[in-house]
Order: C-alpha cells, then sequence, then structure tokens
C-alpha cells in the first residue's frame, strides 16, 4: 500500500513535470532568499549594536579623560601672567592682605592671616620662573611657578607652586580657589599634570630642594619649627579676637552637693589682661570638651607633652584653652602651668649667633618651644648654669649661652 502510494505521487510528478518543476524552483527560490534576507537583517542589527556601543565607550572616554594640547613649558612667554604671579608673591613677602583679596577669587581668613605672620619671616620671593599651559576654559591658564624664597637671616629655599588663573567677566585675571574647581576641571588639570614636561619640572626642584636640605639639616628642622610657629600665632590672634567681640560674663559654678552655694568669678580675677598670654603642658593624653563637664560633648584630644594656651583657669578644677581655635576645656589636674615672663624684669638682650633652639627648661631634653635664627634677638631675663632665661612669645624660655651674643 505504501508503496503504491509513492509510485502514484512519482507517476503524477512525471506526467506534470512540466507544471511541478517550475512551482518547486520559485519556492526553493523564495525560501533561499528568505534566509539571505534573515541573516542580512541579524548582521546589520549587530553591526549596528557594535558601532552604538563603540560611541558610549568613545563618550565615556572622552568625559573622564579631557582632551590637552601638549605644548612644551617654557618659562615667562606671556607677560601679563608673569606681572601677575609677580604681585601676587609680591604680595604675600609683604603679608599685604588687601592686594591678596584682590588676586585670589576667595581666600579665607585664616590664610590673611597667616600670609600675615609668614611675611615676618619671609624677606623676599626672586627668581620667578612662570611656566604655563591652556586651562581647561577659555581665558584660563595653569600655572607652574618656580621660585626662591629668601628667609630673613637665613639662605634662600627654592619651591614651587600651581595656580589656576582665570578670568572675570571684566576680563581681569584671578586665581581660582582649588575648593571651588568643577569635577570637569580637576580631570582637565590633572591630565596637564601628568604630562611629561610637567613631571620633569617637579621633579628638578624637587631635586633641588632636597639636595639643599641633606646639605643643611637645621634648615629642615627650621622650616618644620617656622610652619609651626606661624599656626600657632594665627590661633592666638583668633583666640584674641574670639575674646574681644565675646562681653565679659559672670560664670556661675556649683560648689558642691553639701553647701549648694555658687562661687562667682569672673575670668579677671584668674587672668589679669596684662598678664599676657598663659601656656600649659598636658601631663598625660587628656579629652578636651566643649565645657567644663564630664558630661560635655569631647572636641578631641591633646597628647601627653603637648602645650596649649590657657585662657581661664577655673575653681572648679577646670581649665579653658585655645583648642583649634575655639574654646575647649581640660581637668587642671591634667596640665602643668608655664611661668610667665609677663612680670620678670628685663636685664639685658641676647641675639641668636646661628639657629638656635628655644626650650621650655634650662636642659637639652626639655620641650623645644620654637627655634631662634641667626642674627633675631630676645629679652634676657637672667643667666642660669650656662643658660640664658629669655622672653619667648610671653613666656619664658631658654637658650643655650654658648650659641647667642649678650648685650
Amino acid at each position: 500500500m505504501h508503496k503504491n502510494k509513492w509510485s502514484a505521487i512519482r507517476d503524477f510528478i512525471v506526467k506534470n513535470c512540466k507544471i511541478v518543476f517550475p512551482i518547486l524552483l520559485v519556492a526553493i527560490v523564495a525560501v533561499t532568499v528568505v534566509i539571505a534576507l534573515n541573516a542580512n537583517k541579524e548582521k546589520q542589527e549587530a553591526e549596528v549594536a557594535q558601532a552604538e556601543e563603540s560611541y558610549v565607550q568613545e563618550s565615556q572616554m572622552a568625559e573622564s579623560e579631557p582632551v590637552t594640547e601638549e605644548v612644551p613649558l617654557t618659562a615667562n612667554t606671556d607677560e601679563e601672567i608673569y606681572a601677575f604671579v609677580e604681585t601676587y608673591y609680591n604680595a604675600k613677602s609683604l603679608g599685604d592682605t588687601e592686594t591678596l583679596v584682590s588676586v585670589c577669587e576667595t581666600i579665607s581668613e585664616n590664610d590673611l592671616l597667616y600670609y600675615e605672620e609668614l611675611s615676618k619671616y619671609i624677606d623676599y620671593y626672586s627668581n620667578l620662573e612662570v611656566y604655563s599651559k591652556q586651562g581647561p576654559t577659555e581665558g584660563s591658564v595653569i600655572a607652574y611657578v618656580y621660585f626662591k624664597m629668601g628667609i630673613i637671616n637665613f639662605q634662600e629655599v627654592p619651591g614651587y607652586e600651581t595656580l589656576y588663573i582665570c578670568r572675570n567677566e571684566d576680563g581681569n585675571l584671578y586665581i581660582k580657589n582649588e575648593n571651588n574647581l568643577t569635577d570637569e576641571e580637576k580631570a582637565y588639570i590633572k591630565t596637564v599634570n601628568e604630562q611629561v614636561d610637567v613631571v620633569e619640572f617637579n621633579n628638578r626642584v624637587n631635586v633641588e630642594y632636597n639636595e639643599l636640605m641633606s646639605e643643611n639639616p637645621d634648615l629642615l628642622e627650621y622650616l618644620g619649627l617656622l610652619g609651626t610657629q606661624v599656626k600657632a600665632a594665627v590661633g592666638e590672634i583668633l583666640a584674641a579676637q574670639n575674646a574681644e567681640t565675646v562681653p565679659e560674663q559672670t560664670n556661675i559654678e556649683t560648689a558642691g552637693e553639701q553647701g549648694g552655694d555658687a562661687v562667682v568669678q569672673t575670668s579677671a580675677e584668674v587672668a589679669p589682661a596684662d598678664a599676657g598670654p598663659m601656656y600649659a603642658t598636658a601631663t598625660t593624653t587628656v579629652n578636651v570638651r566643649s565645657s567644663d563637664s564630664e558630661n560635655a560633648d569631647k572636641l578631641g584630644k591633646v597628647t601627653g607633652g603637648s602645650r596649649v594656651q590657657v585662657q581661664e583657669v577655673r575653681v572648679n578644677g577646670w581649665t579653658k584653652i585655645v583648642y583649634e581655635g575655639k574654646d575647649g576645656y581640660i581637668k587642671s589636674e591634667y596640665l602643668l602651668m608655664e611661668e610667665s615672663a609677663a612680670n620678670l624684669e628685663t636685664i639685658g638682650s641676647i641675639t641668636a649667633n646661628t639657629t638656635v633652639n628655644v626650650r621650655s627648661a634650662a636642659n637639652e631634653t626639655a620641650e623645644r618651644l620654637g627655634v631662634l635664627a641667626g642674627g633675631e634677638s630676645l629679652s634676657l631675663l637672667a643667666v642660669e648654669n650656662g643658660w640664658c632665661k629669655v622672653n619667648y612669645n610671653g613666656q619664658v624660655g631658654y637658650v643655650k649661652s654658648d650659641y647667642v651674643t649678650q648685650q
């Protein structure tokens, strides 16, 4: 039966071959065309997807890696930029806060005070070399500045600074504060800083600086202490300004549970205004709190041996200090008060023959209060066992007699 069925189909095809074969040919061609079209469509879709992916990747790279033109560094090619940078450094050396405010986009009061204090030790900036690269915005410049800083009664120290200089709406130049940079500006400047010639510039100045410091270890020590002294002086100024703006208040402290009486005092009773600033040294690591109570918020800690400025010694066992430019409180039992030089008689003066340490006691292992550069002078209070007792920023300090000349 099955055989007869296929025989019948074969006979039909043979009999009607002129009709069946063209139909089969058309059907085969149609199927082939459909398959080819589908394959071509899939290929096109793949190519489009790949192109879109490549475009996205290129866009992302363009966003994360800004295109910068690598123009070789050349010193002092732009007269306007050089004159502007020179004005900025002259203002820094003079502590000219008015000019600094005019050339900087924003500058804090703390920074202005810092430059004022630093100018007492800096004589000049010289040998200015201003290398510039095109900035990320129209009219802006990234300036790489080499200089030599002349320290009073000392020697020149090489250094460099990167300044991002822009123009305001009036076309005037200003130094943009790094805290105000956009993400795009930061990315652009980072890319420029990684260019070969900029890296070589930084390395050259670092080598010069490190060679000088290795040959003059006393200079390296002096620079470190100088920075500490300037910051301490700024803290004292801010504390004094804060005290002037706050009216004197009467502090009421509870005497104890049994008596229940109140003890009334003012800060003037403990620290007269003409006594000068008082200091103390922490005898151990101790908490600094926001008020004179063990339950008050903890602002931080000072470690044993740290020197703090005292504003007030209270009868309730707490001492009010200057902590990071603000008011803080420490239990008095953990502080050792330093002797003030305000009421001591001056018997002469001393002048340093070379850079010499100023210590808190007549001992080479005592805490170092600071340094005295060669040529600088201090008031002499007494001479004790090879040490000169001096007035150092209102406090008693000690300097080895061998390194100074007495007047």
